[in-house]
């Protein structure tokens, strides 16, 4: 089975660098290794990947992707292909099809120093969104590995900025072509609208999705997609929401996705979340029907060098913080 034949059986459940208007700030979020980044040309990943749940949610002709950590992380789709059974609910990891010989310059899809996992911030595995994100994180990471092309091009404006950025850091035809082949591929369009924006500015356009933030910034796009760095008065954590049926590129480093404790959540509120809680770090993801949110916290089960620490019990706290209906 071919990518292109996957993308349409799932299709049929209905389902780099930022511009320089927008800066983290520092002082909130410093340099964890665990940070939202974008997908970096010299820094793309090998991947690793599980068997993905497909749940419907009652809402006709629709359905979502829902796992655990591991099948977010990205992984070289000539590795496993997914298989659906058609007769269950679950989705099989079957044996990919015998692939070309590699072409003799081909260079390896090497992983991150120390192996890092990196993960999906678009979807779950089998996703059009997490499928698109992969594809492109693969054709940078045999792009241009010499720098030569973005050498020539320099920091001079050049023909693609208007259209792709600060989203995609497209500098070539070539980059511009591939970017293009992938969202067709599988349905996407592409962010634009990019603006920089406070906490009361996206609260504003957005509603009070997370009553726990103090202070913080971010930027968003006209589809609805949005970041923010967040100050509250027990630590710090970022949001991402990435909107359905838009070509993303963002990625977040986990380390390793097997130090996660995760368990099903349901808030306040009444809407059900995965929790993930390792030594160093802890998430909250959520999908709904028009979007994919992951929160990203800052501290871990165990104290950290700065002495931020969270627990599952804080963790759900946070959770319930959250107006998840509203993202």
């Amino acid at each position: 089975m071919k990518r292109e034949q996957l993308s349409d059986i799932i299709g049929n459940l209905d389902d780099r660098q930022i511009a320089e208007a927008y800066q983290f700030d520092p002082g909130l979020c410093g340099r964890s290794p665990e940070r939202i980044g974008r997908m970096k040309i010299k820094r793309i990943v090998t991947f690793a990947l599980a068997a993905v749940l497909i749940l419907a949610l009652g809402v006709t002709g629709y359905a979502v992707y829902r796992g655990r950590v591991q099948d977010l992380v990205m992984k070289s789709s000539e590795e496993d292909i997914v298989l659906v059974d058609e007769d269950s609910d679950i989705v099989l990891v079957g044996e990919a099809e015998e692939q070309p010989a590699a072409e003799p310059h081909a260079v390896p899809y090497d992983p991150l120093a120390g192996g890092s996992d990196m993960i999906s911030l678009q979807g779950f595995a089998g996703s059009p969104e997490y499928q698109a994100a992969l594809a492109w994180a693969e054709f940078l990471h045999g792009y241009d590995r010499d720098g030569s092309v973005l050498a020539s091009v320099g920091n001079n404006p050049t023909p693609w900025d208007e259209k792709y950025a600060p989203a995609y850091n497209v500098y070539s035809q070539e980059m511009a072509d591939a970017l293009e082949s992938i969202a067709a591929e599988y349905g996407l369009t592409f962010h634009t609208g990019f603006a920089s924006a406070s906490i009361a500015e996206l609260r504003e356009r957005f509603g009070d999705f997370c009553s726990a933030i103090r202070d913080g910034y971010g930027y968003c796009y006209a589809d609805g997609s949005f970041q923010c760095d967040c100050e509250t008065n027990k630590g710090m954590f970022q949001v991402r929401r990435c909107m359905k049926g838009v070509l993303d590129a963002v990625s977040l480093n986990i380390r390793d996705a097997e130090e996660y404790e995760q368990w099903e959540y349901t808030t306040t509120r009444g809407e059900t979340v995965l929790l993930a809680l390792a030594p160093h770090h802890a998430m909250i993801i959520s999908e709904s029907e028009q979007s994919f949110t992951v929160v990203n916290v800052m501290a871990g089960s165990e104290a950290s060098s700065s002495g931020a620490v969270i627990s599952a019990a804080e963790l759900e706290e946070l959770a319930d913080s959250f107006d998840f209906s509203i993202l």
